[in-house]
């Protein structure tokens, strides 16, 4: 059946499908735990609340289909029909494709595998040594505060990038996770643990990173997820203080379920 020749009840039945798997894909993702790989965690209200609303629309398709279905035939006659076809026939095609437009980001959500980003989204985006965030001295404050092993990859990049004498942090215990970034501008084996960071949504990230100070051969393939503890040092790259930790004990893990850090 061609889409120009879609009845009332069959195109108010496609818009209420589009709806409800619109909702039910979310709450979905929202179940599985990887809606956060999308957007910042701060917005689940926001969407869970959006995939609820688009189950409503759902019903309300449905009981407006429903409504109407006893008069569908009532509207059109044979003379009326042959007069009002061309009419019917372009609303209804303009309205088919106004409903895949909607439903665009469901197909490419059920047809895409869902995947955090990673080192390989690196070539694209680039990896960043200073914090995403501007004026941060209030958050840097509380992050001072903090135990040294408790801090983050973001949280330890923001103080260095915050505080000019980062002379006073050599030496502080670290104990970080992230992944591997076989960064070229590091010689030997030196390499960046990455983090992806949010503000917003996937749109906005980008990776920031902590130079690892590993001069043995071994090499730790990028994309792989490790914890590291050690001390910190600093290194200097482009004229740039960074963080470098002196590792004393690196252990592989698996990647964490939710990958990225939040600002």
């Amino acid at each position: 059946m061609k889409t120009s020749s879609l009845s009332f009840n069959q195109y108010k039945s496609l818009q209420a499908l589009t709806f409800l798997g619109l909702g039910l894909f979310l709450l979905r993702r929202f179940m599985q735990g990887n809606l956060f790989w999308y957007i910042n965690e701060r917005f689940v209200l926001l969407i869970v609340g959006a995939a609820v609303g688009f189950l409503i629309v759902a019903q309300t398709l449905y009981t407006h289909m429903r409504a109407h279905r006893h008069d569908e035939h009532h509207h059109h006659d044979h003379a009326h029909d042959h007069d009002h076809g061309d009419h019917d026939h372009h609303h209804h095609t303009m309205s088919i494709w106004g409903v895949l437009l909607v439903a665009l980001p469901l197909i490419l959500g059920f047809a895409v595998p869902p995947k955090p980003l990673g080192a390989s989204a690196i070539s694209n985006r680039g990896v960043s040594t200073s914090a995403p965030v501007g004026d941060a001295s209030a958050s840097t404050q509380q992050i001072l505060k903090m135990n040294p092993e408790s801090r983050t990859v973001l949280d330890w990049v923001q103080v260095f990038n915050d505080v000019p004498a980062t002379d006073v942090f050599v030496g502080e215990a670290v104990e970080v996770v992230g992944f591997v970034y076989n960064d070229p501008r590091l010689a030997g084996g030196d390499f960046l643990l990455g983090r992806f960071t949010l503000s917003c949504c996937v749109a906005d990230a980008f990776a920031i990173g902590m130079v690892v100070d590993h001069a043995t051969p071994e090499a730790f393939p990028d994309n792989g997820w490790l914890r590291i503890s050690g001390t910190v040092d600093v290194i200097e790259i482009d004229g740039e203080q960074l963080p470098l930790i002196i590792p004393t004990e690196i252990t592989e893990i698996p990647e964490p379920q939710n990958p990225y850090l939040y600002y």
